[in-house]
């Protein structure tokens, strides 16, 4: 296997200083340094080679693509230089598509006319590009601008009913303070009325406990009469019991209709909140919107 695969690389290697050696342009002392494609760019169409320095590597030298079995695929010449590698313009479809990552890459000679014309098919093919990747971005900036008004549509519903549930519930706030102000004026109006009744039973209470009183300070208590003043005051205790239930539960009453009433104040509160938020991401909406209708004429312009 190892003898194989040996075999293999020298054939491979012979054949491309063979080519080198009859090939027009190509410099077999090229072939030693080493270059070779680092990597491809399918969207550009163009390649790069990875170099130890950059430093002798100019824009009018030329170059050669060459496959494993020493056949030139395309010729181009260095269209951006970096400090450790350089790119190569577009190359045409067919040719690009032969080329892989590793195949050799020689230096050629060509004459000025050969040169001249090699740079303007790939400033041809860059402009093509460049158009294409315009018109490209210009299909999906405006796929955007139709998003982005469809949702600015879609909250601009959604702020309608938001308005509508809005006043609805503004309306029914009025309605029910309004109904919230009567039952409270009537719950306190009967809470009043039990407070006066209240008042008179304490009253009879503390006759009560007064006549008790004048009847225990003599000399031979009647004790008949101690009892039965005592049963009233019992009885009037337990009524007066009932009247403070009575008066509590009215003002829990209160309670909670004054709790619903601010239940409704939290709820429309809840609702501006809501709006405010709606408005505030339309208003981020439109400027995303204005924004990408600048660059879109921008980019319309240049062509």
């Amino acid at each position: 296997m190892r003898i194989s695969l040996s075999f293999q690389f020298t054939h491979i290697t012979t054949a491309i200083l063979l080519l080198a050696l009859f090939l027009p342009g190509v410099q077999a002392s090229d072939l030693t340094e080493g270059l070779n494609v680092d990597f491809t760019n399918r969207e550009s169409r163009s390649i790069s080679l990875r170099l130890g320095s950059a430093d002798g590597i100019s824009a009018q030298m030329n170059f050669a693509v060459i496959d494993s079995a020493g056949i030139q695929i395309a010729e181009f010449f260095p269209q951006e230089i970096l400090m450790d590698r350089f790119w190569s313009g577009p190359f045409d479809q067919e040719k690009f598509a032969r080329i892989r990552i590793g195949d050799p890459v020689v230096t050629i000679k060509l004459d000025p006319e050969e040169a001249a014309q090699l740079r303007k098919q790939f400033q041809g093919r860059t402009v093509e590009l460049r158009e294409k990747r315009r018109k490209r971005r210009l299909e999906l900036m405006e796929d955007e601008k139709v998003d982005l008004k469809e949702q600015i549509n879609e909250l601009d519903v959604e702020s309608v009913g938001l308005a509508k549930d809005l006043q609805s519930l503004q309306e029914k706030i009025k309605r029910e303070k309004n109904l919230t102000k009567r039952r409270v004026d009537d719950l306190q109006e009967q809470i009043d009325e039990l407070r006066d009744e209240r008042t008179e039973l304490s009253s009879e209470r503390q006759e009560l406990l007064d006549k008790r009183d004048s009847l225990l300070r003599k000399s031979n208590p009647p004790q008949d009469r101690i009892g039965d003043v005592n049963a009233d005051i019992s009885d009037l205790d337990r009524a007066i019991g009932v009247f403070n239930l009575e008066i509590n539960d009215l003002r829990e009453d209160i309670r909670d209709l004054r709790e619903e009433s601010r239940d409704l104040e939290g709820e429309i509160n809840e609702l501006r909140d809501e709006q405010r938020e709606l408005e505030l991401e339309k208003k981020e909406l439109n400027m995303e919107l204005n924004e990408l209708e600048k660059e879109l004429m921008e980019l319309q312009q240049k062509k």
